[in-house]
């Protein structure tokens, strides 16, 4: 027989321990087979109990804990195990659950091993592969396999890189018909040039847990190559049919209804498919946020070239210099404000477990970001100068005020799911608390990375070990969240990668 003893709550939510001969001991020792966060998991003593295998099955044996084991709502001493037993550790500590099953070939007892040979074998990734074919045959995300061979893979970025490079001569050849050789050149220069500056506000909300440059790359061609074809040719369709119908009353209805509910679907398609692709970059709202606000700011790069270009045209640098202070100097992150409502519900749906919002939460959030642009579309169009002004302080400046207020406080609470969740790590040895305090903090990765800049060797290194310890936190964020909600996550099979990477790293950094 083997127990596979299922962690389902508490600071090792989601890890799965097996036993055939031996036993198991739990508790928040370094020592123990099974150790638990002291700082997470206070009901847990020391030496909390053992699971032992006799030669009639399991027994659960209580080692006078200060609060005692329960073993089906019923506190023991000792008691034989059955499958699908449920363990608690303490009155409201973690809780265990217990399968039993048959095996064809009985493995060698599992000898008892110092601390150091136990961490050796857990972060040794050949010792994984069981780990990880049981995680496979549960149906989870399988992150050793490849989909394809290493060549198809350049072979798709190949096909990537042509069909941005397909799109940006479609943008191009719109810019030169709209606006012309020169308008083009002033807007292209004009927009691209305070771009860099934008998108610091998103590299610095993702300090702690930084998405691939790639991915941010691709963020910013979907806003600025695909939203903004797509949004072009159904908004000059559905203009030239409103204007014809209604005069210039036509082109102001297009601006209110068509621009909010195509443009924020087309951006908001870029935000899902980043939901869904990236798995193993999207963790949270915060990354929702990010992944919205740089499609955005991509789509209103492109769109500036227009605007400035048109501007420069009829009325020279003064009318540049008035266009770019409305769009570049009051509204710079409007796009950004809408389309993060998006990424907003994108991000509660990575985090929930609950199907139903799963699908809810998009769905309003998009909802939510036609509304928004709809209403700056509705005072840019239907008054003067002054009354934009007017309105601009009274209704979007509050709204962006809070927009910053929420952001900011993502971010914080990302630094302290980072800082919680590690300490079971600390507690195993892998790191130590001042990793902890240097992952958590911006200024000081910032300092530990530039006082590397001499070496890129060790630069890489630090780079790759403060990203693997950020995700590796993350992974037990919702490892931990899936198993209070009795789901599975993907996360699960990711951790003992990241454990592995980490203790690598270690010895380059």
């Amino acid at each position: 027989m083997r127990l596979t003893l299922q962690i389902q709550t508490g600071s090792l939510a989601g890890r799965q321990y097996f036993l055939e001969q031996g036993s198991l001991t739990l508790g928040r020792g370094a020592d123990r087979t099974v150790c638990f966060s002291s700082a997470l998991d206070p009901t847990v003593s020391t030496n909390h109990a053992t699971i032992e295998r006799r030669p009639d099955g399991f027994y659960l044996i209580d080692n006078r804990s200060t609060n005692g084991t329960i073993h089906n709502n019923r506190l023991i001493s000792e008691t034989k195990l059955q499958h699908g037993d449920v363990i608690q550790l303490g009155s409201n500590g973690p809780v265990l659950r217990v399968f039993i099953e048959a095996v064809r070939q009985p493995q060698a007892a599992f000898p008892q091993q110092s601390l150091a040979a136990r961490q050796q074998a857990a972060f040794n990734p050949a010792a994984q592969q069981g780990f990880r074919h049981t995680v496979t045959n549960l149906g989870f995300y399988n992150p050793d396999k490849h989909t394809s061979p290493e060549r198809q893979n350049y072979v798709g970025i190949a096909l990537g890189i042509g069909l941005a490079f397909i799109m940006t001569l479609i943008v191009a050849l719109i810019m030169l018909s709209s606006i012309g050789l020169v308008g083009a050149f002033i807007g292209t220069i004009m927009a691209f040039l305070p771009a860099p500056f934008y998108l610091f506000l998103f590299l610095w909300l993702d300090r702690y847990d930084p998405e691939p440059a790639w991915a941010l790359i691709a963020s910013f061609a979907w806003g600025g190559l695909f939203a903004v074809i797509v949004s072009f040719i159904v908004n000059t369709i559905f203009g030239t049919v409103a204007i014809g119908m209604m005069g210039e009353a036509g082109d102001a209805l297009s601006a209110i209804i068509s621009a909010p509910i195509i443009e924020e679907a087309t951006k908001g398609l870029g935000v899902v498919a980043a939901l869904l692709l990236l798995r193993k970059e999207f963790d949270d709202i915060l990354d929702g946020i990010v992944y919205a606000g740089v499609i955005a700011l991509g789509f209103a790069t492109v769109e500036n070239v227009l605007y400035y270009g048109r501007a420069f045209l009829s009325g020279g640098g003064v009318g540049l210099f008035f266009v770019m202070f409305l769009r570049g100097v009051l509204s710079p992150f409007s796009h950004s404000l809408f389309t993060s409502m998006t990424g907003i519900g994108c991000g509660i749906a990575r985090e929930t477990h609950n199907k139903a919002l799963k699908f809810i939460a998009p769905l309003g959030g998009y909802l939510a970001a036609v509304f928004l642009h709809a209403l700056w579309n509705t005072i840019a169009s239907l008054v003067g100068l002054v009354g934009f002004i007017v309105l601009y302080l009274v209704i979007w400046l509050p709204l962006f005020l809070i927009f910053i207020g929420v952001i900011i406080y993502l971010a914080r609470r990302e630094a302290k799911l980072i800082r919680e969740m590690l300490a079971i790590e600390v507690a195993r040895g892998l790191i130590s608390q001042s990793d902890v305090e240097l992952v958590s903090s911006y200024v000081n990765r910032t300092k530990w990375l530039l006082s590397s800049l001499s070496n890129t060797t060790k630069l890489q290194a630090r780079r790759r070990f403060l990203r693997a310890v950020s995700k590796l936190a993350l992974c037990h964020w919702h490892v931990a969240r899936a198993s209070a909600a009795n789901n599975q996550t993907r996360s699960l099979p990711l951790i003992p990668q990241f454990q592995a990477q980490i203790l690598e790293l270690k010895g380059q950094i």
